[in-house]
């Protein structure tokens, strides 16, 4: 079993008395005092928030990250170093 796996069914264990109608809050409330000390490296840790992350988005939890395209976008947009520069040179 791995990390992610051990988290995900202490997750499950955590929350099967929850009613399927419990508001997001209490169910983050609920993982969250589950959590297991996992000292040592940062792969138990890193493995529980993603277990914690994929049980939560199915009702209605949005995570802090950013999706793909908008960070691809930020990369385009948010970068002026070489585009305007280059321009420059280019036209004299």
């Amino acid at each position: 079993m791995t990390w992610r796996e051990e988290a995900a069914a202490i997750i499950a264990h955590a929350v099967r008395d929850l009613p399927d109608d419990a508001p997001l809050y209490d169910r983050q409330r609920t993982v969250d005092a589950a959590r297991p000390h996992w000292g040592g490296c940062s792969w138990p840790r890193k493995a529980w928030q993603a277990a914690r992350r994929d049980y939560l988005v199915r009702y209605g939890y949005r995570p802090r990250t950013k999706a793909t395209a908008e960070r691809a976008k930020a990369v385009t947009n948010d970068l002026p170093l070489f585009g305007d520069a280059q321009k420059e040179d280019r036209d004299g």
